[in-house]
Order: structure tokens, then C-alpha cells, then sequence
């Protein structure tokens, strides 16, 4: 018999709950340490959860201080097979999680890696190109405007122009695809370079 089945075996489940009335052990108390809720474990206990994982029988052995073969009537024979068996299974749906996330960040990191200058000044560029033709649109509003009323909500907008603008910049700097420096050093000059296009004529905007 698989260690599944031998859960489900009426007589360890007796064994079970006479040995935690002993400890006087609650249902809760046996679930908390096992990780699962008290209904959970109160299906285990009476029989209704037919197929019990091998964390889960760990888990009440480890509960009720009680060793784990001898608690589930595992022989000295084949103690270790299934635990084995189960546990490989375990391992290789651990491997087989960590290679698929290790793949992920390694394909980020490659990702990341080829962004090259073009790339990131083109980012920089589109961010400040939006940026700038809000801002130049609200101060034109600002400068034609007596209301004061209006005056307030242009300049609360301008504000959050200002707020989202650093926050995507901030978005690209967390990425990895450009940095506080590399910003810093080339800002000023692609800033000028969005000025001479939207100062062109030709611009349409």
C-alpha cells in the first residue's frame, strides 16, 4: 500500500485523533503547524480526504511529536520507497519551477543587455516629447487665461503632467534600461533636441 492509502486506513486515523485527544491537541492546533485550515484537516482526520499528500502526513507526525513510519505502519521494507518516490517528484516539480524562472530572467537579462544607446535615448525622447508638448499646450492656456478658477486646475494638471512624466521615467529606471546617471548626463541635451523640433515650422503638431 502507497503512503496515500495508508492515511485513509481507518485505524491510523483512529490512531491519529487518540493520539492528539492525548496531547489535547485541537484541530486548529494540528492545522497550523501542518500550514492547512482546521476544516481541511478535520476532512483528513475523519476519512472524507481520501488521498493525503506527503507534506500533509509529515506535517501531523510533526504535529503530534510521533515518528513518521510508525505513525502511518510504513515496514522497515519499503519505509523509503514511497516517501522517496514522492519526494523525487516533488524535487523535480521544484527543479522544473526554479529552470522556467531562472530562464525568464535570464531572457530579461539578455533583454536588458542589448538595449543600446539608440534605444534608450529614443525612450528618453519619447517621454520628454510627450512631456513637453503638454507643458507647452497648458502654459499657453495659463497665459491666456483670467479665471482663476481655471488658472488653479491648468496649473494642478501642469503638476501631474510633471508627477507622471518622472514616474515613467522611474518605471524605465527600475527595468534596468537606463539609469539615474545616464538620464542626468543626456537629459539636457535631448531636451534641447525636442525644443528645435517642436520650434520648427515643419512640426506638425
Amino acid at each position: 500500500m502507497t503512503t496515500q492509502e495508508k492515511i485513509s486506513n481507518i485505524e491510523i486515523l483512529e490512531k491519529i485523533k487518540q493520539y492528539r485527544n492525548q496531547k489535547n491537541l485541537s484541530q486548529a492546533q494540528v492545522a497550523a503547524v501542518i500550514g492547512i485550515s482546521q476544516a481541511a484537516y478535520a476532512k483528513v482526520e475523519s476519512g472524507i480526504t481520501e488521498n493525503v499528500s506527503l507534506n500533509i502526513a509529515k506535517g501531523i507526525a510533526k504535529a503530534l511529536g510521533e515518528n513518521f513510519n510508525e505513525l502511518f505502519e510504513i515496514n522497515a521494507d519499503n519505509k523509503n520507497l514511497d516517501i522517496q518516490t514522492d519526494e523525487i517528484e516533488e524535487l523535480k516539480g521544484k527543479i522544473k519551477e526554479l529552470q522556467d524562472r531562472i530562464e525568464e530572467k535570464d531572457f530579461l537579462i539578455k533583454s536588458i543587455s542589448a538595449q543600446t544607446r539608440h534605444t534608450k535615448e529614443v525612450l528618453i525622447h519619447e517621454v520628454y516629447l510627450a512631456y513637453t508638448r503638454k507643458i507647452r499646450k497648458i502654459n499657453e492656456k495659463l497665459k491666456n487665461s483670467n479665471n482663476d478658477k481655471e488658472i488653479k486646475n491648468l496649473t494642478n494638471e501642469k503638476t501631474m503632467v510633471e508627477l507622471l512624466t518622472n514616474r515613467q521615467h522611474k518605471k524605465y529606471m527600475i527595468a534596468g534600461i537606463y539609469d539615474q546617471q545616464y538620464y542626468e548626463d543626456n537629459i539636457d541635451r535631448i531636451a534641447k533636441e525636442i525644443d528645435d523640433i517642436l520650434d520648427d515650422p515643419q512640426y506638425l503638431d
